[in-house]
């Protein structure tokens, strides 16, 4: 029976980290298409299809009041009430009733059509109280620079005039200063947009490449084999102790069946490689002979009567391919050889990425 230790295995932080450079190449895709989506559509969404740059004028005032504010409770008006109060129908019929807007019978018709401003006339309207109540400014900003001075002069007038009347509680309001036309852009930052962009995107493709790797029951070393699953490895094909290891873990036995442990390989081809390997090695021509004699087995559970090569055998090479997901499909096949009491003599990691493991062998606290 096959030892299974996955609760004795430790996380191997150091072939994560070789593995996902393995996966940079994807990973820097990932990053780029998602670095395209997110910046380019903030792109679309604020530059392309964004809002318009508007004209802006703004009026600074100063506000006395009936009974002035001095203490806690007294009457005053914040910046919220002056926004509501600009917002209001009341406000905006004043600003029809206006000498400015007079002038212009369109505005009476359809007053956010005139304004053009995206939210109409309410939008181009805004107050604000910096730092003193007595000194409330108030901003008008529209499409069209005409129109921007227009609205000026008539919320100007509607202060000092009806509006200021209706309020018993103000005493006098008047306009100190009415600033210039100014062109101001949205605060649009693409650049900031992209870099953003990027930095999520390489966070959340690496995460997710991080966690395949740590949740694949995935098999990239030899060493795997042994640690986990207690079986006798020989190595890779490109290793170099691998004639040492035969010679050693199949010394005894006289007939030795190789099988192939998924149907993705075939037995032949795997003994025809080992040959050429050691005879490329200048190995003992005793070893190379032996290995004419292996009995090619392909993966038994795709032709079952290949059992009885693997009963009669005195040892068995079972191959197993490295990658993601392999280590379920081999736990099937020991399964199933351990039903069949078939003894496994040793494990051959057959298309193993050989620049992993010699990288990660050369890092500190390697092979030993």
């Amino acid at each position: 029976m096959w030892d299974y230790s996955y609760a004795s295995e430790p996380f191997d932080l150091r072939l994560t980290v070789l593995r996902l450079g393995r996966c940079m190449g994807r990973i820097l895709l990932g990053t780029a298409v998602g670095t395209l989506l997110l910046g380019g559509g903030y792109y679309l969404k604020n530059v392309v299809f964004g809002e318009k740059p508007l004209y802006e004028m703004t009026a600074v005032c100063k506000l006395e009041y009936t009974d002035p504010p001095s203490k806690s409770g007294d009457y005053y008006i914040n910046e919220m009430t002056w926004n509501t109060y600009v917002d209001s129908d009341e406000f905006e019929g004043m600003l029809l009733e206006s000498e400015a807007l007079r002038a212009f019978p369109e505005a009476a018709a359809d007053p956010d059509a005139f304004s053009m401003h995206p939210q109409g006339l309410a939008g181009s309207l805004s107050a604000t109280v910096a730092s003193d109540i007595h000194v409330p400014a108030f901003r008008v900003s529209t499409l069209d620079e005409g129109r921007t001075r227009v609205l000026m002069e008539a919320v100007a007038e509607t202060l000092e005039g009806r509006f200021a009347e209706a309020n018993p509680e103000i005493a006098t309001l008047h306009v100190m200063d009415i600033s210039e036309e100014e062109l101001v852009y949205p605060d649009v930052r693409p650049v900031r947009a992209v870099i953003l962009g990027a930095l999520l995107s390489f966070f959340f493709v690496g995460l997710f490449y991080a966690l395949r790797e740590i949740s694949a029951d995935s098999i990239w070393l030899p060493a795997t084999l042994r640690r986990r699953y207690g079986l006798n490895v020989l190595g890779t094909l490109e290793s170099n102790d691998l004639a040492e290891n035969l010679r050693f873990l199949l010394k005894e036995q006289k007939t030795v069946a190789v099988c192939t442990a998924t149907d993705d390989m075939d037995a032949k081809e795997v003994i025809a490689a080992m040959k050429r390997k050691l005879e490329a090695s200048q190995e003992d021509s005793t070893l190379i002979r032996a290995l004419e004699e292996y009995i090619p087995v392909n993966h038994p559970l795709s032709e079952p009567q290949n059992m009885v090569f693997l009963h009669g055998a005195d040892g068995v090479l079972l191959v197993v391919k490295a990658g993601l997901h392999a280590g379920k499909r081999l736990e099937y096949i020991l399964e199933y050889l351990a039903v069949q009491d078939v003894s496994i003599s040793a494990v051959l990691l057959w298309d193993a990425d050989e620049l992993l493991i010699r990288s990660y062998y050369c890092l500190p606290g390697g092979r030993r």
